[in-house]
């Protein structure tokens, strides 16, 4: 029965409509795709023409780059076991490789937030984290050599301050401290001490920053922000998670999680306590929200994965996955609750402005909507993810050729400036990439490759 009761193009969602509209989408980004024989890259903003120091939109970086639209293909081949899709991402992959320049890739002339010119989002280590993933699917050995000689580049390009590792000080998951990760993941899927040995040490230079949150337990005073061009003024105190408490909690969480080091899970835990503290909860106890920024804009609530409830959330399972505590898997129910009370993916908001992607948009509230329906079996959650999946929808734009992209207001404070980028992170990619993900849950029970600072994807 369709929601209007008569019209069948109304009829709940499934699996095979889905997959159709994402097909669409793919289909768009590939008009903008650059063959070069084994290689390929898709332009950014297609009619457009990107500087080398724009923020995050490296052609080659998995937020807005080759390396996500590969994880994008690689998602689309595991749920259709089409070749087509696997030889893109491996074209992909291809292109970044050739674009390497080795540990001079881990340097950058950027007057701010240098960490997030080099680190795991805009730098070579996105690109081979999905390299190590076409290893994994292929056992092509050009793919793990690409994916450990980053690994090996990355360490040689940091410096030793006082038996701790660091680039540019910028150690949020938006900056360098997303590298940790990355060291930990290549050691985890292909070995090597020493990968492990170097994310501890870049791990103790996160712990060496913490300071006593006047709310109580710990936080972090990760982005310059009276430099931040978009910002301007100081107050750097964020609970969020891609520059914030939440992110420094999880990374040093993760870092506990193979090194039994109880001073790195003792500094999550406090991280956990400063957010706990600094929440705004219903009356009822039942939903929170956790505000942006410690010290200025404190009435605004970010929804997405970037600095929402979405990402903050992250911490909270990592902090149940290690110590079972009740109270941690309690909190992720709050900030879903929070999440869906403000009226959002249908609702925007402030803090949730006319943006259509995974960072701070609803293609990341899809995602979590699935993974705490996975939590928690709570049927109201995968009722959640049809209505964003809804809502995703209905948010693009359909041309009659059957194609189908995305536009949005990126950054929040250029509201009028709406543009349809490629990527995984910031454009229709990152709505494909979610919907795909989706149609392959509803369908088959599971997800597609996960991104890398997602801790859910163990649920399954």
């Amino acid at each position: 029965m369709s929601k209007t009761g008569w019209i069948a193009r109304f009829d709940k969602l499934n699996s095979e409509r889905v997959f159709a509209t994402a097909k669409e989408s793919l289909d768009w980004i590939e008009q903008y795709g650059h063959k070069d024989g084994d290689k390929e890259f898709w332009d950014v903003l297609p009619g457009k023409n990107l500087g080398p120091n724009e923020l995050l939109l490296s052609d080659t970086g998995i937020y807005a780059g080759a390396a996500g639209v590969a994880l994008l293909y690689l998602r689309a081949y595991a749920a259709t076991e089409n070749n087509e899709y696997l030889e893109r991402a491996k074209a992909g992959i291809n292109y970044v490789i050739s674009k390497y320049n080795g540990v001079d890739d881990y340097k950058t002339d950027s007057e701010y937030l240098e960490g997030a010119f080099i680190g795991f989002l805009n730098g070579p280590a996105g690109g081979a984290y999905v390299a190590k993933e076409i290893y994994k699917l292929t056992g092509e050995e050009v793919y793990k050599e690409y994916a450990i000689r980053v690994a090996e580049d990355a360490i040689k390009s940091a410096k030793e301050e006082d038996g701790t590792l660091t680039w540019y000080g910028c150690y949020g998951i938006i900056g360098e401290g997303s590298l940790i990760l990355f060291l930990l993941d290549i050691y985890e899927s292909l070995g090597g001490e020493h990968f492990l040995e170097a994310a501890k040490k870049a791990a103790r230079y996160i712990v060496n920053k913490k300071e006593d949150a006047p709310q109580g337990g710990y936080r972090w005073y990760v982005m310059p922000t009276d430099t931040f061009p978009t910002i301007g003024k100081a107050g750097g105190y964020f609970p969020g998670f891609e520059y914030g408490a939440a992110g420094c909690g999880y990374i040093l969480a993760s870092v506990y999680e193979y090194t039994k080091d109880e001073e790195f899970l003792d500094a999550a835990v406090k991280a956990s306590e400063y957010i706990l503290n600094v929440a705004d909860y219903s009356q009822d106890k039942k939903a929170a929200l956790v505000r942006y920024n410690d010290t200025y804009l404190t009435d605004l609530y970010y929804l997405g994965v970037c600095q929402g409830p979405v990402g903050t959330s992250r911490l909270f399972y990592k902090l149940y996955e290690l110590t079972k505590e009740e109270k941690y898997k309690e909190f992720i129910v709050q900030l879903t609750e929070g999440l869906l009370a403000t009226g959002a993916p249908a609702k925007h908001s402030e803090g949730y402005w006319r943006t259509n992607c995974y960072c701070c948009g609803a293609a990341g509230m899809l995602e979590h909507f699935i993974n705490i329906h996975k939590l928690t079996a709570n049927e109201k959650y995968l009722d959640a993810a049809y209505e964003a999946a809804e809502t995703i929808i209905g948010e693009s734009t359909y041309k009659g050729n059957k194609l189908r992209n995305w536009y949005t207001a990126w950054n929040r404070h250029e509201p009028d400036k709406s543009e349809a980028y490629t990527g995984l992170y910031h454009g229709s990619g990152g709505c494909a990439a979610a919907l795909l993900s989706f149609a392959h849950y509803i369908g088959k029970g599971k997800i597609l490759p996960a991104y890398l600072e997602d801790p859910y994807k163990k649920l399954f």
